[in-house]
Protein backbone atom coordinates (compact mmCIF):
# COMPACT_ATOMS: atom_id res chain seq x y z
CA UNK A 1 0.00 0.00 0.00
CA UNK A 2 1.38 3.21 -0.78
CA UNK A 3 2.33 5.98 1.61
CA UNK A 4 -0.10 8.21 2.70
CA UNK A 5 -0.07 11.85 0.95
CA UNK A 6 0.05 15.02 3.26
CA UNK A 7 -0.73 18.14 3.01
CA UNK A 8 0.52 21.19 4.96
CA UNK A 9 -1.11 24.45 4.94
CA UNK A 10 0.17 27.17 6.96
CA UNK A 11 -1.54 30.48 7.83
CA UNK A 12 1.59 32.38 7.02
CA UNK A 13 0.04 35.62 8.73
CA UNK A 14 -1.04 33.70 11.82
CA UNK A 15 2.43 31.68 13.05
CA UNK A 16 5.36 32.61 12.76
CA UNK A 17 8.14 31.26 10.42
CA UNK A 18 9.72 30.07 13.68
CA UNK A 19 8.09 27.11 13.72
CA UNK A 20 8.53 25.75 10.34
CA UNK A 21 10.74 23.25 10.95
CA UNK A 22 8.30 21.87 13.62
CA UNK A 23 5.67 21.82 11.09
CA UNK A 24 7.51 20.46 8.59
CA UNK A 25 8.54 17.64 10.99
CA UNK A 26 5.38 16.69 12.77
CA UNK A 27 3.52 16.32 9.32
CA UNK A 28 6.34 14.36 7.53
CA UNK A 29 5.61 11.92 10.24
CA UNK A 30 2.28 10.68 8.83
CA UNK A 31 3.10 9.91 5.02
CA UNK A 32 4.80 11.45 2.39
CA UNK A 33 4.77 15.25 2.54
CA UNK A 34 3.37 15.93 -1.15
CA UNK A 35 2.21 19.91 -0.30
CA UNK A 36 3.96 22.57 1.38
CA UNK A 37 2.12 26.07 1.37
CA UNK A 38 1.92 29.06 3.39
CA UNK A 39 -0.47 31.97 2.48
CA UNK A 40 -0.50 35.55 3.39
CA UNK A 41 0.36 38.83 2.04
CA UNK A 42 3.73 39.12 1.49
CA UNK A 43 4.21 42.26 3.73
CA UNK A 44 2.73 40.17 6.63
CA UNK A 45 5.03 36.81 6.18
CA UNK A 46 7.94 38.33 7.59
CA UNK A 47 10.93 35.03 7.05
CA UNK A 48 7.93 32.57 5.92
CA UNK A 49 8.83 34.60 2.51
CA UNK A 50 11.87 32.98 2.25
CA UNK A 51 11.32 29.43 4.07
CA UNK A 52 12.69 26.85 2.29
CA UNK A 53 10.42 23.97 0.89
CA UNK A 54 7.63 26.39 1.13
CA UNK A 55 5.30 27.55 -1.84
CA UNK A 56 4.29 31.20 -0.79
CA UNK A 57 0.37 32.03 -1.81
CA UNK A 58 0.51 35.79 -1.47
CA UNK A 59 -2.94 37.14 -1.08
CA UNK A 60 -4.26 40.97 -0.91
CA UNK A 61 -3.16 42.65 2.40
CA UNK A 62 -7.28 42.69 3.35
CA UNK A 63 -9.08 40.94 6.33
CA UNK A 64 -9.56 37.24 6.28
CA UNK A 65 -7.76 36.99 2.52
CA UNK A 66 -5.72 34.25 3.93
CA UNK A 67 -7.91 32.34 5.65
CA UNK A 68 -10.03 32.18 2.46
CA UNK A 69 -6.94 31.03 0.30
CA UNK A 70 -6.20 28.62 2.71
CA UNK A 71 -9.54 27.04 2.90
CA UNK A 72 -10.52 27.08 -1.09
CA UNK A 73 -7.12 25.18 -1.56
CA UNK A 74 -7.69 22.55 1.46
CA UNK A 75 -11.38 21.83 -0.10
CA UNK A 76 -9.78 21.80 -3.59
CA UNK A 77 -6.90 19.23 -2.46
CA UNK A 78 -9.91 16.98 -0.60
CA UNK A 79 -12.53 17.17 -3.54
CA UNK A 80 -9.83 16.02 -6.12
CA UNK A 81 -8.67 13.86 -3.78
CA UNK A 82 -4.65 14.92 -4.14
CA UNK A 83 -4.35 14.42 -0.80
CA UNK A 84 -5.23 11.78 2.07
CA UNK A 85 -4.50 14.07 4.94
CA UNK A 86 -4.41 17.56 5.53
CA UNK A 87 -2.52 19.48 7.93
CA UNK A 88 -3.48 22.97 8.84
CA UNK A 89 -1.20 25.22 10.62
CA UNK A 90 -3.19 27.86 12.60
CA UNK A 91 -4.05 29.06 15.59
CA UNK A 92 -7.20 31.03 14.46
CA UNK A 93 -10.75 30.10 15.16
CA UNK A 94 -11.86 31.14 11.65
CA UNK A 95 -9.98 27.28 10.48
CA UNK A 96 -12.76 25.49 12.36
CA UNK A 97 -15.29 24.94 9.31
CA UNK A 98 -13.03 24.10 6.87
CA UNK A 99 -11.74 21.48 8.91
CA UNK A 100 -15.01 20.17 9.97
CA UNK A 101 -15.92 19.80 6.39
CA UNK A 102 -13.05 17.73 5.71
CA UNK A 103 -13.77 15.72 7.85
CA UNK A 104 -16.99 15.08 6.52
CA UNK A 105 -15.38 14.68 2.77
CA UNK A 106 -13.55 11.92 4.50
CA UNK A 107 -10.10 13.66 4.53
CA UNK A 108 -8.91 13.65 8.53
CA UNK A 109 -7.36 16.78 9.80
CA UNK A 110 -4.52 17.21 12.09
CA UNK A 111 -4.62 21.02 13.40
CA UNK A 112 -1.23 22.07 14.48
CA UNK A 113 -0.88 26.04 16.46
CA UNK A 114 -0.24 27.42 19.55
CA UNK A 115 -1.33 26.81 23.50
CA UNK A 116 -3.56 29.28 23.00
CA UNK A 117 -5.97 28.14 19.92
CA UNK A 118 -9.03 27.61 20.46
CA UNK A 119 -11.13 24.59 21.72
CA UNK A 120 -13.74 24.89 18.60
CA UNK A 121 -11.10 24.34 16.32
CA UNK A 122 -8.83 21.93 18.26
CA UNK A 123 -12.35 20.14 18.48
CA UNK A 124 -13.01 20.28 14.79
CA UNK A 125 -9.59 18.23 13.97
CA UNK A 126 -9.09 14.55 14.05
CA UNK A 127 -6.00 15.43 16.09
CA UNK A 128 -3.91 18.48 17.25
CA UNK A 129 -0.45 19.05 17.87
CA UNK A 130 0.67 21.61 20.41
CA UNK A 131 3.43 23.86 18.92
CA UNK A 132 6.56 23.37 22.05
CA UNK A 133 6.87 26.98 23.88
CA UNK A 134 10.83 28.00 23.18
CA UNK A 135 12.34 28.84 26.04
CA UNK A 136 15.30 30.81 25.76
CA UNK A 137 18.07 29.73 28.48
CA UNK A 138 15.44 27.37 30.50
CA UNK A 139 13.41 30.86 31.20
CA UNK A 140 9.83 31.73 30.61
CA UNK A 141 8.80 33.65 27.24
CA UNK A 142 8.92 36.94 27.62
CA UNK A 143 5.02 38.74 28.13
CA UNK A 144 3.62 39.92 25.31
CA UNK A 145 2.98 43.25 27.20
CA UNK A 146 6.26 43.44 27.68
CA UNK A 147 7.52 42.85 24.64
CA UNK A 148 4.79 45.29 23.23
CA UNK A 149 6.08 47.73 25.47
CA UNK A 150 10.03 47.10 23.88
CA UNK A 151 8.75 47.75 20.89
CA UNK A 152 6.88 51.10 21.21
CA UNK A 153 9.63 52.35 23.22
CA UNK A 154 12.28 51.68 20.74
CA UNK A 155 9.82 52.06 17.76
CA UNK A 156 8.58 55.63 18.81
CA UNK A 157 12.52 57.12 20.23
CA UNK A 158 12.59 59.43 17.15
CA UNK A 159 8.98 60.36 16.79
CA UNK A 160 8.29 61.69 20.79
CA UNK A 161 6.91 58.08 21.26
CA UNK A 162 4.38 58.04 18.87
CA UNK A 163 3.87 54.96 16.87
CA UNK A 164 1.48 54.47 14.21
CA UNK A 165 -1.05 51.23 14.41
CA UNK A 166 -0.32 50.38 10.81
CA UNK A 167 3.50 49.77 12.38
CA UNK A 168 2.50 46.79 14.14
CA UNK A 169 1.78 44.80 11.15
CA UNK A 170 4.81 45.32 9.58
CA UNK A 171 7.51 42.60 9.44
CA UNK A 172 9.99 44.03 11.74
CA UNK A 173 6.99 44.20 14.51
CA UNK A 174 6.38 40.16 13.87
CA UNK A 175 10.36 39.85 14.24
CA UNK A 176 10.16 40.95 17.61
CA UNK A 177 6.69 39.00 18.56
CA UNK A 178 4.31 41.69 18.07
CA UNK A 179 1.23 40.11 16.52
CA UNK A 180 -2.66 40.45 17.25
CA UNK A 181 -2.41 36.56 17.21
CA UNK A 182 0.53 36.62 20.03
CA UNK A 183 -1.80 39.70 21.45
CA UNK A 184 -4.86 36.86 21.84
CA UNK A 185 -6.77 38.95 19.14
CA UNK A 186 -8.48 38.43 16.37
CA UNK A 187 -7.23 39.64 13.38
CA UNK A 188 -10.46 41.35 12.64
CA UNK A 189 -9.91 43.02 15.85
CA UNK A 190 -8.88 46.57 16.35
CA UNK A 191 -5.01 47.14 17.83
CA UNK A 192 -7.35 50.40 19.44
CA UNK A 193 -9.48 48.61 21.67
CA UNK A 194 -6.22 46.41 22.70
CA UNK A 195 -4.38 49.46 23.73
CA UNK A 196 -7.45 50.80 25.39
CA UNK A 197 -7.38 47.89 27.50
CA UNK A 198 -4.26 49.06 29.02
CA UNK A 199 -5.11 52.56 29.50
CA UNK A 200 -2.89 52.82 32.59
CA UNK A 201 0.40 51.75 29.91
CA UNK A 202 -0.50 53.48 26.96
CA UNK A 203 -2.62 56.44 25.51
CA UNK A 204 -3.86 56.23 21.94
CA UNK A 205 -4.99 59.12 19.09
CA UNK A 206 -7.25 58.15 16.80
CA UNK A 207 -6.77 59.60 13.46
CA UNK A 208 -8.92 56.99 11.29
CA UNK A 209 -5.76 55.22 9.10
CA UNK A 210 -3.15 57.06 11.37
CA UNK A 211 -3.89 55.97 14.39
CA UNK A 212 -1.46 55.99 16.55
CA UNK A 213 -0.29 55.17 20.08
CA UNK A 214 2.88 55.62 22.44
CA UNK A 215 3.87 54.60 26.21
CA UNK A 216 2.49 57.38 28.72
CA UNK A 217 4.86 59.69 29.23
CA UNK A 218 6.48 58.96 33.03
CA UNK A 219 5.00 62.30 35.64
CA UNK A 220 7.58 64.34 36.27
CA UNK A 221 7.62 65.08 40.23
Amino acid sequence: MDERRIALLVDGENLSAEHAGFLIVTAAKAGTLCVKRVFGAVTRLGAWATAPGFRVVHVPPRKDAADIALSLEALELALTRQVDEVFLATSDRDMTLVALRLGELGVPVTGIGQEKAPIDFRKACAKFVAIPVKAEQGARPRPFDDRMRAFMKEEGKEKDGWVTLSALGQASAKAKGISKAEAGIGKSASWIDWFKKNPQVFEIEERGTQSRARLKPEKKV
